[in-house]
């Protein structure tokens, strides 16, 4: 007889199965599960596979921790006897389209849900598939004609094989997807939380704390990390988190809460207890660990609810000056832009003040540049010339001269409006370095920037 006219040999043992009267078991399935393979297969091989899985059941439950015995027994009963009648019929010759049973996906979900890896049910499958193999490979030994043995053994291997093959690909895949469901789940449940911390609206701490995995009560640093040229980057988000890994190291806080707010843009929090020692108010102004198209914007610490609003909102500010002028460091303080901050919320207006402030000392030619800037070293140290000089690594006879020079364009002494024109020259500094760095226009043109 040739191998294509050969006939299959496991339906006759699955139709010679029978149980043993001191091994039978109470079903776990389903009646009409049951009624539709006796209808099938018959009733005695039902039986014998119904006590095999109870055994089996027992084998599987050895490996289960008490933490999750009482939640996973109820549905590993019927699905390991679903499995093995399953291959029942696999064995006898019933074609259908391979899928886990309902038990079998619940138990994922579970899975999934608590963290637990997936080759903790992969574990279980390869017990079930080797008590199967066992007591199958048992019977093909004692088969009657001998001379069919060898073919019985290889068929019951093969089909064995196929049928738990695909029950792992088909477990691990379940798995995965369910874990990226809930994953997603995650994600949109932490955003709306974030969202409606952000939009002040009242918010349940305890709720908080389970969503986010943070205690709102706590102190918080906000933090904006971005991809200055995000679209040259083959892998943005996996640059954004090595950079984050840095922060945090720097920070001394191991996990951060995250959102990505763009697919260059990361939203991020530091929290720590509100008794405990305060996160640094602020970073180094380079962090070497981290590529220079990184730039990163640091809000101010602040407690609570209300303070994890503040001290993103913070950070979004220094976001916004880093970007208008062009990110001269690589890491932005909030507390070192907090004016220009309050002063560039309207660009437009932002230049019109340095405008009718400076007039003529807003020209944006080198000459002019060092007029403003020696002006403003000048304020910043008290009114000091020697500071001044000094600090610019020049004479104090050029500061001298560069005074009187800044006050003829100006058009009044530089004790008049001292604060305004204080606060005008900082912000022409920090156009004009967006200008210097090539972003844009400098100046005149700061209502365009960012």
């Amino acid at each position: 007889m040739t191998a294509a006219a050969r006939v299959r040999l496991t339906p006759r043992l699955v139709a010679g199965l029978t149980a043993p009267p001191e091994t039978a078991a109470v079903p776990a399935s389903e009646p009409d599960v049951i009624a539709s393979v006796v209808e099938a297969v018959g009733e005695n091989p039902v039986r014998w596979a119904v006590a095999l899985a109870a055994q089996g059941l027992t084998r599987v439950l050895a490996e289960v921790t008490e933490e999750h015995k009482a939640a996973l027994v109820p549905r590993l009963a019927p699905a390991i006897e679903q499995t093995g009648l399953d291959l029942l019929l696999a064995l006898y010759g019933e074609s259908r389209p391979f899928a886990l049973n309902p038990d079998e996906v619940a138990i994922n979900t579970y899975l999934a849900r608590t963290g637990v890896p997936f080759q903790g049910i992969v574990q279980g499958l390869r017990l079930i598939r080797q008590q199967w193999t066992v007591a199958l490979l048992d019977l093909a030994d004692g088969h009657q004609p001998a001379a069919e043995r060898g073919q019985l053994v290889r068929e019951v291997t093969e089909v064995v094989n196929e049928f738990f093959d695909a029950s792992v690909d088909a477990v691990i895949a379940d798995y995965f997807t369910q874990r990226q469901r809930l994953l997603a789940q995650r994600i949109a449940d932490q955003r709306i939380m974030i969202t409606s911390v952000i939009d002040g609206e009242p918010v349940d701490v305890d709720a908080a704390r389970r969503t986010l995995g943070i205690d709102l009560t706590g102190r918080h640093l906000g933090l904006i990390l971005w991809l200055d040229s995000a679209g040259s980057s083959p892998d943005p988000h996996g640059d954004l988190g090595h950079a984050l890994r840095e922060v945090a190291v720097a920070l001394g806080s191991p996990a951060l809460l995250t959102l990505d707010a763009d697919r260059s843009t990361l939203w991020a929090w530091a929290t720590s207890p509100a008794s405990g020692p305060r996160l640094p108010d602020c970073l180094p102004q380079a962090l070497p660990g981290i590529a220079n198209d990184v730039g990163i914007a640091v809000g101010r610490t602040a407690p609570g609810r209300d303070g994890f609003r503040r001290t993103h909102l913070a950070a979004l500010d220094a976001y916004r000056v880093a970007r208008l002028t062009g990110r001269p460091e690589q890491v932005t303080v909030y507390d070192d832009i907090a004016l220009a901050a309050l002063l560039t919320e309207d660009p437009e207006r932002g230049r019109w003040f340095i405008d009718e402030e400076l007039g003529p000392l807003a020209a944006p030619d080198r000459t002019t540049t060092d007029l403003r800037q020696t002006l403003l070293s000048y304020l910043d140290h008290g009114g000091s010339i020697a500071r001044a000089a000094e600090a610019l690594y020049v004479h104090r006879n050029t500061v001298v001269y560069r005074l009187r020079r800044a006050e003829e364009l100006l058009g009044r002494p530089t004790t008049d409006r001292t604060l305004e024109t204080h606060t005008a020259l900082r912000l022409a500094m920090l156009f004009a370095t967006r200008a210097a760095s090539g972003a844009g226009p400098a100046l005149r043109s700061a209502s365009r920037a960012g």
